[in-house]
């Protein structure tokens, strides 16, 4: 079998040296064929310096492309495009594998050859102590996930683009990644990855949590701060806005009344909880941020249509 690996990078030479040497300590099982493909999603920095720094210092395949449409949509179906192996891996510029992690996808679909996609743990390694109001539950705006210990099918598409791998012939089938979707310059968009997944739920074919597979997000201090989760929760909802794309409605934000007046009673009845210093007044926070952003989405939308 041959497996091929994609990193997708924009602007994080650094953070790409030390994911990039992390992978070169990985255990490759001997019957696996393995390549590297490094996407640069068009980097102004010094990302094919450090790319040409360590690729010497590689026994395996290893492949610099560069693709001029920003977007980690486009990179990685760029990157799907350059592969030649029957899995497909994908993870971030951002992180530091697991040893066992190539060794680990090889012995997930060795044990489970009737499955289309594998994903695994993605574990924080905290830049800074985390804060107190850093809880679980939003652990998955730092893209953090952890289904426990045991192998388990996925009715959900909760496996995440930082540790996941799809046997490639699903890309024929079903398509690649929407351009339309996932983290691009400047907005914290998401949601490339959980997409495509529900086509393949869709279609009936089998999703696999497996938690020996495994890598570590390294998680920076800006990150680990209400700003970033505000304006994650903000991106989120226009994003959202975005895709709901024209509808039949005719009022100022396309968007049938009663779905409008909740929105803004949800507003002032979480503004009012925060006023009473409630303790769960951050997530109240992060509901108007969501709601502005999808009603900010809509009304661009209705500006350029008008």
């Amino acid at each position: 079998m041959k497996l091929s690996v994609v990193v997708c990078t924009f602007n994080r030479s650094e953070s790409l040296r030390r994911m990039l040497n992390s992978l070169r300590e990985a255990v490759i099982p001997e019957n696996l064929s393995c390549e590297l493909i490094v996407v640069d999603n068009n980097s102004d920095d010094d990302t094919r310096l450090v790319f040409k720094e360590i690729e010497k210092h590689y026994e395996l395949i290893i492949r610099y492309v560069f693709e001029d449409k920003r977007g980690i949509s486009y990179a990685r179906n760029r990157g799907i495009r350059e592969a030649k192996g029957e899995i497909i891996a994908f993870t971030d510029d951002d992180v530091i594998v697991d040893k066992y992690w190539i060794q680990n996808i090889d012995k997930a679909f060795k044990e489970h050859d009737d499955v289309a996609c594998v994903g695994g743990k993605i574990l924080p390694i905290w830049g800074i102590p985390k804060p107190k109001w850093l809880k679980s539950k939003l652990h998955g705006h730092l893209a953090l996930l952890d289904h426990g210990d045991s192998v388990a099918c996925m009715d959900k598409p909760d496996i995440w683009g930082a540790n996941f791998a799809v046997k490639s012939e699903m890309f024929i089938k079903y398509g690649l990644f929407d351009p339309n979707l996932g983290r691009i310059p400047r907005k914290l968009y998401g949601g490339e990855e959980t997409e495509f997944l529900q086509r393949l739920l869709k279609a009936r074919e089998k999703l696999l949590y497996y938690p020996l597979l495994i890598i570590h997000h390294i998680v920076p201090a800006h990150r680990m701060s209400k700003k970033y989760i505000r304006k994650w929760k903000f991106d989120y909802g226009e994003l959202e806005g975005i895709l709901w794309g024209d509808t039949r409605y005719s009022n100022i934000m396309d968007i049938h009344n009663h779905t409008t007046g909740k929105m803004l009673r949800n507003i002032i009845v979480s503004l009012l909880k925060i006023g009473c210093f409630t303790k769960d007044s951050f997530d109240h926070e992060l509901r108007i941020c969501h709601i502005l952003g999808f009603l900010l989405a809509r009304m661009k939308r209705m500006h350029i249509k008008s």
